[in-house]
């Protein structure tokens, strides 16, 4: 598969042990899960997160945004509201109540 990712990138995101992958992801839903009944845009994540547990890229916010949501940890609303960080229009995301 080609990617537009230059090679330094792919190799240092290979080099990532799978462990921290899953606890970014779990990070990131403990988040959502500890704001349950509000909804977030990645903006509001990547504050949240730099607060708690350090500094994070917004790209890796995304990615693990996406793999919670085709697990079905987080739910991304069809609705649209206000980024309260940018001011953009955003799809929020919110945990799954189990």
């Amino acid at each position: 598969m080609k990617t537009q990712v230059s090679d330094t990138s792919i190799a240092a995101y290979r080099a990532l042990p799978v462990k921290q992958l899953a606890t970014q992801a779990d990070r990131i839903h403990e988040i959502a899960d500890d704001l349950h009944g509000f909804t977030l845009s990645l903006k509001e994540i990547q504050r949240i997160y730099r607060a708690r547990h350090g500094d994070i890229e917004l790209s890796t916010i995304s990615a693990r945004v996406n793999a919670l949501v085709a697990a079905k940890r987080l739910e991304r609303l069809e609705t649209t509201r206000k980024c309260t960080i940018s001011g953009v229009s955003i799809h929020p995301v919110r945990a799954v109540l189990q």
